[in-house]
């Protein structure tokens, strides 16, 4: 027996004795006559896999085999427990189901997109499943038990483990951080999965790969909310002379190889280039000889020793020193180590069209010559053509950028300023959108053209965009952009001409991207037009755990012929604002599920919510929790118990200067 148990109801039941650097584990979770199966594994495993199950349950006790994405070492083993006697529903995404399937898989299946994303037991307790869209699979999903505040991450929060471990140590981080390197496309798509798992208790985490988190999950978290990683990178560059010399690159790739790797062996490379000092701490204190010869002969004496594996895994991590200290990359490292990754095949599947299109027209490109990018000219060519080529549902989302208040920040930091930014800009949009999908536009700054996302995915990437924009040092000074999108199937193919098809298609984006300019700049349209915008109906939330207040404040501010919408705990708050837009929230700190400061960060995050006016009023109110309130922008911070008529005069002030 060589199971796990985590709690009295969790299990890990996978082969803990194998060790080939990608380890797998399965986990199994019970509740009454019900157990679920969470990633069998590959076949390699399955002897011992069936082994620790059985031992615990039986097999006609597994109602669910959840599978979270379509990789051999997460499932393939299924046709063979259904070999000797499984019969359960195969929980998982379509997307995963259309390949899967391939496996010779006989169960039928439980698609979470039929049931809410939800899976409820018998007995009523819930398994909640969040999407993680292309991390690393289209179809990816995690499973979180709300009964022990469990998340089943899949591959999020893997990681390789060459010396590996049941419970993440000291050195997981840097494990974890070299498997995300390896396997996630980019931190735009990395990041909105980290910020919504932030709202989540989470108490323990149980990736496929590598070991158990169990304490300072939040640390995890973060740091895989900021991991630069995939094929495009923008570190902040350092100056290496500046931060130490080569010593600290050459302590930095030792640090990261004994996180790895057993320390011996990694310190018998080293010992073996005569050319180190190592101190007892395992720090690298000095070196001997050309820094930039030592630098290439690490690697070529690790390819020597260990061969190419240990060169791919660690490559990632080298390729980011390289760019952050601008260092020559090890020639050693062959570039034919870049590879795909599996999530973005689709998407290329998809783009196939878009390229041969751009050849197509190859001869007519006409590009901005500040920018390098294609002009509007180009890519009303490139829509003609894809029009002409297949059906207009399936043309691409049209989307347009424009710098707010760009002849202002010209005027303060000067003409050659100007063309900083828009090479600034057009990186960071190739960098998050592909460099085929970006074009300089006459009316505006910037367009995208977009293929192959699910349009809630490119909200979502778009609303990540605007914030980085928005925080990022790459420019002299602040700078927000307002955004105006458009989707295909909004619009009726003009039988009199595909030009004018066109022109309604762009003006579209260009309509919402006037209505961000006017609901105050730093802001992203994607539904509605200017006439749905000023007959909007005006609205206030009340956000209160205290059912009695609630009421009250429902019929004293009604009376101020307004709509009154409310929630009684911060989670539906969040769900009611982003649904309703109200122009004022009025919330408590203390709620159940998601606090009124979270509450407020987490409208913040999105263009349709983040300037809700909001008044806080609670019980708890003291020099801390002010001044937190007045760093989210919330200026009225009343205590509880308070006078109606103060209230109401705030809010009746408000509403006027809100609908002037």
């Amino acid at each position: 027996m060589s199971y796990i148990e985590l709690k009295a109801d969790t299990f890990h039941v996978g082969n803990i004795e194998m060790h080939n650097g990608l380890d797998c584990n399965p986990y199994l979770l019970i509740d009454g006559n019900e157990a679920v199966l969470f990633d069998p594994g590959s076949k390699l495993d399955f002897e011992q896999v069936l082994e620790n199950v059985v031992s615990i349950v039986s097999l006609d006790q597994i109602k669910y085999v959840v599978v979270h994405h379509e990789d051999p070492d997460f499932c393939s083993q299924i046709p063979l427990l259904e070999a000797v006697g499984l019969k359960a529903e195969v929980v998982t995404t379509w997307r995963t189901m259309t390949l899967i399937q391939y496996y010779g898989i006989q169960s039928p299946y439980y698609l979470i997109e039929e049931h809410d994303n939800q899976l409820t037991f018998g007995n009523g307790r819930v398994l909640e499943f969040i999407l993680t869209p292309y991390l690393h699979f289209a179809g990816a999903f995690a499973s979180y038990d709300r009964v022990n505040k469990i998340l089943f991450s899949s591959d999020l929060f893997g990681a390789f483990s060459y010396n590996r471990t049941i419970y993440a140590d000291d050195d997981y981080l840097g494990k974890m951080l070299t498997f995300h390197e390896h396997y996630m496309p980019s931190n735009s798509v990395l990041r909105p999965v980290m910020d919504t798992l932030m709202f989540y208790d989470i108490q323990m985490i149980l990736p496929q790969h590598g070991a158990i988190i169990k304490t300072n999950i939040k640390k995890y978290i973060e740091a895989l909310r900021t991991l630069e990683c995939g094929t495009l990178l923008s570190p902040i560059k350092k100056n290496l002379m500046k931060e130490g010399g080569y010593l600290i690159v050459f302590n930095e790739v030792y640090q990261r190889l004994i996180t790895l790797y057993p320390p011996r062996e990694v310190r018998e490379i080293y010992d073996a280039m005569k050319v180190f000092a190592l101190n007892d701490q395992n720090e690298v204190v000095a070196y001997s000889g050309d820094p930039k010869e030592v630098w290439q002969h690490i690697f070529v004496k690790i390819q020597e020793v260990k061969g190419m594996i240990w060169l791919t895994v660690i490559e990632p991590f080298v390729r980011n020193l390289c760019v952050i200290y601008d260092l020559e990359l090890p020639k050693i490292m062959t570039h034919s180590l870049a590879e795909v990754d599996a999530q973005n095949r689709k998407l290329i599947e998809i783009n196939q069209s878009l390229d041969q299109t751009i050849k197509n027209v190859s001869e007519k490109l006409v590009k901005c010559p500040v920018t390098g990018l294609f002009n509007e000219r180009f890519l009303m060519t490139l829509l003609l053509e894809e029009l002409n080529e297949e059906d207009w549902r399936n043309v691409g989302a049209f989307i347009c950028i424009s710098i707010d208040d760009f002849s202002n920040y010209k005027l303060k930091y000067g003409a050659k300023e100007d063309e900083a930014v828009l090479t600034n800009m057009t990186y960071m949009l190739k960098e998050t959108f592909g460099e085929q999908a970006v074009f300089k536009l006459d009316e505006t700054d910037f367009g995208l053209y977009l293929k192959g996302y699910d349009p809630n995915d490119l909200i979502t990437l778009v609303e990540s965009f605007r914030n980085a924009i928005e925080l990022s040092e790459n420019f002299l000074g602040k700078l927000t952009v307002s955004i105006g999108a458009a989707f295909a199937e909004e619009l009726e193919l003009d039988a009199i001409s595909y030009e004018l098809t066109i022109k309604n298609y762009m003006e579209q984006a260009l309509n919402r991207l006037r209505i961000a300019k006017m609901r105050g700049k730093n802001y992203f349209c994607y539904t509605g037009g200017v006439q749905q915008e000023s007959n909007q109906t005006q609205k206030i939330l009340l956000v209160d755990s205290d059912i009695i207040n609630l009421e009250v404040l429902k019929n004293f501010i009604g009376e101020l012929n307004i709509e009154v919408i409310s929630a009684s705990d911060g989670t539906t708050g969040l769900e009611l604002a982003r649904l309703h837009l109200p122009k004022l929230i009025i919330s408590d700190i203390i709620l159940d599920k998601m606090d009124g400061f979270l509450l407020r960060e987490a409208l913040q995050k999105s263009s349709k919510t983040k300037d809700i006016d909001m008044i806080y009023l609670s019980h708890q109110k003291d020099e801390e929790s002010v001044g937190r309130a007045l760093a989210l922008g919330v200026i009225h911070y009343i205590k509880k118990p308070y006078l109606l008529s103060e209230l109401l005069g705030i809010v009746n002030k408000k509403l006027k200067g809100l609908m002037e």
